[in-house]
C-alpha cells in the first residue's frame, strides 16, 4: 500500500520536482488524431507505473516492446531527452508527454503524463516525436 506522503518522498518524484518538470498538457485540444502511418514510431511496454494523485500525474518507466527496436529507442531517447513527445495507447488519440532518458538504466525511458492519460502497468503503447 502506497500512501501519498510515502510516494512524495520517492527520490524519483523529488528529482522531477527539483528539475522543474514542465507541466504536461491534459487538455482535449492538445490531442491529435492518430496518423495512418508513422515510420518513426516505436512500440513500448510499461515496466513500472507510479501515480501521484495529489498532482494528478503518473510516472511511467518504460522500454521497447520488441528487442530489435532497442537501438531505435536508444537514439530516440538521446534526441528527445527532457522534451515533449507523443504517445498513443491502443488505437486512441495521440497525446503529449514529457520524456527523459534514464542514463544509469540502459535502454529505459521515463514518461510524465496526466493521470487520466497514462497507460496501465505492463501494457503497451506507441511513441513518436511531437508534431
Amino acid at each position: 500500500m502506497h500512501s501519498t506522503s510515502r510516494f512524495i518522498s520517492s527520490p524519483l518524484l523529488l528529482l522531477l520536482l527539483a528539475i522543474g518538470a514542465p507541466p504536461v498538457s491534459g487538455g482535449h485540444g492538445a490531442q491529435q488524431p492518430a496518423p495512418t502511418h508513422q515510420s518513426g514510431s516505436i512500440a513500448c511496454r510499461v515496466m513500472e507505473r507510479h501515480a501521484d494523485k495529489e498532482h494528478s500525474t503518473v510516472l511511467i518507466l518504460f522500454h521497447q516492446r520488441d528487442k530489435p527496436d532497442q537501438p531505435k529507442l536508444k537514439e530516440f531517447l538521446l534526441q528527445h531527452d527532457g522534451g515533449t513527445i507523443q504517445i498513443q495507447i491502443g488505437s486512441g488519440e495521440w497525446q503529449k508527454a514529457t520524456v527523459w532518458r534514464i542514463r544509469n538504466c540502459f535502454g529505459r525511458g521515463l514518461l510524465v503524463l496526466p493521470d487520466t492519460a497514462a497507460p496501465k502497468e505492463h501494457s503497451t503503447f506507441t511513441i513518436h516525436a511531437a508534431q
